[in-house]
């Protein structure tokens, strides 16, 4: 018998192995419903399906109904509803996802994916009248967390079903089982609990099944050992994400048709790799974030289809094999965040296809061997966070590397001409090494691809213009870059044309003098801004206008203060030589969250509007200064104040009774003032206060007895001392500061 299902089943059978590709690739469950298996386009057809089964489709479609609101990650082109376009009175075999059997007209294939329905698949749905159907794909829909009614298993003559991402839940039906007939089948991205006895008759019964995707899904009840049952017809196997516990059996790696294995997410699952006799055709491992342990074995090497490995996050220890280099066709080879140890292999060769390897957070050490940087193929390489010493030796580079990233490892020497020659290089990371010598910023010419540069916290390193004013160069894809703690003696002249920079960091750095409109031109679009710890003088004005953080602390910045734009977030601009009083346009700041002015020469009295011109505000530090006159009585409720420090300033008068309303307040320090007023009780209502000083001020009378209940339950810090009060302390209020009692938290405030 010919039908139309055999070409469309041939079509999407190998659909899986593309849909978990983009599945690990944009963050595993980042899903694209462009995959074959959800695309139908139904061919014409002279036979007319029997009237009862358009019937069933008809009542199908009432059944449940679709949400032009409802949305997934399909793509636009199979994201409609399929079912608008069954209607009463038409051939059910023309319409959208329906396939028909050429000869019978029998309905055999139903793919509803990507419509946007929702509703429940109950007992007398009469999906389940569609006794002939061979494949039934509903991935991507909302059904809302209801259960899958048990009469799925009416449909004996399925191969193909498809119910991932379609918001099911409860017990996955033991009657799926009795589909011996599937090859394909897909839960995955749903909320099924699957029992040890579903599981078990589900893997002896469909002894055809080629294809078992159960990602997500709650397999917590199932004993590893049961994966032992598994049909040797497995060339694709899913459990990612499920909750597995236990021991992981080998003998599942040995599966002679197993092409792509994915475990990944499943914390509790211990195993080790085979040391030899692998499944021969394996193309695809993805072990990451398990519990898997041992060693790399050398018989990794003997897997000549691996395309993709991934053991990230796992306990495995050892070396990296050098057989590594006998994976001839492998794209993605990642070892990320082991406990692997040893040198890298001095030399392999065959890694001709090789365009991620991510050796990242582990204890590797020596060299960094110059064969990864000529790898033909290779786009990212990513081995940060080890113990590598030794310089970088010179290396004929690829044209086709665009990020490297050896940040936190003990590399010296001077960074080789030939990391410059990488023309579509995007992203380069050396942060924290011990590199040393001096880097002519105009060596970056040839980098006009690159988007991120982090060279920060090599204190041996300097970098400086090429003395040559006439050569003209840019970066003018440059979004972020970091040369904190790099000696840096003056802006790049590179920035003045980066029109797309949103984040620059040159703190702890030699820049002296001004920061001028011709060194800001190229810096508009600036959303981070750290200059801290240089010898600044003074800002001519803020030409950033979406500007959120902005830290100038730790300078000699003269002069009042110029107020940044509205979008400002952060504004750090203490241990300066600020002046004048602080202007009350400062509270056109609506999303402020961190004020700090402190250690500067600013007088007059603190602006009414900063008690209350931002909910956001969380840190306001004024101390240090000389700041007169009273605090505001004007603290807002639903305020989000952390920490008030106006320690060292002129202030006088009494404590606002409103900063009882900021019930977030874990800080008030108003020491070193001429405060003049009793004993704030009334502060102990705030339920986070940790740290009260009062000291050096002129607060008087005795320490009143509190009419709060447990009052100052979170205290650890209280000084009083150098004031005028009288009497004794109250036990009744200090009994209750529990906080105190916890030595070890008392010492890590401090």
């Amino acid at each position: 018998m010919t039908e139309r299902f055999v070409s469309h089943y041939n079509q999407v059978s190998c659909a899986p192995f593309f849909f978990y590709f983009f599945l690990c690739l944009f963050g595993y469950f980042q899903v694209d419903c462009s995959s074959s298996s959800f695309h139908y386009s139904s061919p014409k057809t002279t036979h007319f399906c029997p009237p009862d089964q358009s019937l069933a489709l008809l009542q199908f479609k009432n059944e449940t109904f679709s949400n032009p609101g409802y949305y997934a990650t399909c793509n636009e082109e199979v994201f409609y509803p399929k079912t608008n376009s069954w209607t009463e009175g038409t051939d059910c075999c023309s319409w959208d996802g329906v396939t028909c059997d050429n000869v019978t007209g029998n309905v055999i294939g139903l793919d509803s994916s990507c419509s946007r329905l929702e509703g429940s698949i109950d007992d007398n749905s009469s999906l389940f009248h569609l006794s002939h159907l061979q494949s039934l794909n509903l991935a991507f829909n909302d059904f809302g967390g209801s259960q899958i009614s048990p009469e799925i298993g009416r449909l004996k003559e399925l191969t193909y079903l498809n119910l991932s991402r379609s918001f099911f839940g409860g017990l996955l039906p033991y009657e799926i089982s009795h589909l011996s007939k599937l090859t394909h089948l897909e839960l995955s991205l749903n909320e099924w609990t699957i029992e040890q006895k579903t599981f078990d008759f589900l893997v002896s019964n469909l002894t055809n099944l080629s294809l078992l995707n159960l990602g997500t899904t709650n397999m917590s009840l199932i004993k590893s050992f049961s994966l032992l049952n598994l049909p040797s017809t497995m060339t694709y196997l899913d459990l990612s994400t499920a909750g597995i516990q236990g021991h992981f059996p080998d003998e599942t790696f040995r599966l002679p048709n197993l092409q792509v294995l994915y475990l990944f997410g499943n914390d509790q699952l211990t195993g080790y790799l085979p040391n030899s006799n692998w499944s021969s055709p394996l193309r695809k491992l993805h072990i990451s974030f398990t519990n898997f342990a041992g060693k790399i074995p050398d018989s990794i090497g003997n897997l000549p289809f691996l395309e993709i490995v991934h053991i990230e996050g796992c306990s495995f220890t050892g070396s990296i094999p050098s057989s590594i280099g006998n994976l001839t066709r492998a794209t993605e080879i990642v070892f990320a965040s082991n406990y692997l140890t040893g040198h890298l292999p001095h030399h392999v060769s065959g890694l001709s296809y090789l365009t991620t390897l991510d050796l990242s957070g582990n204890s590797l050490q020596g060299r960094v061997p110059s064969w990864l940087f000529t790898l033909p193929s290779l786009v990212s390489i990513d081995l940060s966070n080890n113990m590598l010493n030794g310089p970088i030796n010179p290396f004929q580079s690829p044209n086709s590397l665009q990020e490297v990233r050896l940040q936190k490892n003990e590399i010296h020497g001077t960074i080789p001409n030939s990391i410059f020659q990488l023309v579509n290089l995007t992203y380069l990371d050396l942060t924290s090494n011990n590199l040393s010598g001096t880097v002519k910023f105009d060596m970056f010419s040839k980098l006009e691809s690159l988007q991120y540069l982090y060279l920060s916290n090599n204190s041996l390193l300097s970098f400086t213009s090429s003395g040559n004013m006439d050569i003209k160069y840019s970066l003018p894809s440059l979004q972020e870059l970091n040369l904190s703690n790099c000696n840096v003696n003056q802006f790049p002249r590179f920035l003045r044309n980066s029109g797309k920079l949103t984040s620059l960091d040159l703190s702890n750095g030699r820049i002296h003098g001004r920061i001028s409109k011709h060194d800001s031109e190229g810096w508009k679009n600036l959303i981070d801004l750290h200059l801290s710890n240089n010898f600044l003088t003074h800002v001519e004005l803020h030409p950033w206008q979406e500007i959120k953080i902005l830290d100038l602390q730790n300078n000699k910045i003269q002069g009042s203060i110029l107020v940044p734009p509205p979008s400002t977030q952060v504004f750090l601009v203490s241990n300066n030589k600020l002046s004048g009083q602080i202007p009350p346009s400062i509270c056109s700041l609506s999303s402020l969250q961190y004020l700090s002015l402190s250690h500067n020469n600013l007088s007059g009295t603190i602006p009414s509007c900063l008690g209350n011109f931002s909910t956001e505000l969380i840190i306001l530090d004024l101390k240090n200064n000389s700041l007169e006159g009273h605090i505001h009585d004007t603290f807002a409720n639903a305020s989000s104040l952390r920490s008030l420090d106006l320690n060292s300033n002129k202030l006088e008068g009494p404590l606002p009774r409103s900063l009882a309303n900021c019930n977030m307040l874990e800080v008030v320090n108003v020491g070193n003032n001429m405060i003049s007023d009793t004993f704030p009780c009334w502060l102990g209502c705030l339920p986070k206060l940790k740290i009260l000083v009062l000291r050096s001020n002129r607060f008087y009378g005795p320490l009143c007895k509190s009419n709060i209940t447990l009052p100052f339950q979170a205290l650890r810090i209280i000084d009083l001392s150098r004031n005028e009060f009288t009497g004794f302390l109250p036990r009744a209020i200090f009994v209750s500061m529990e906080a105190m009692k916890n030595v070890d938290q008392l010492l890590i405030d401090l």
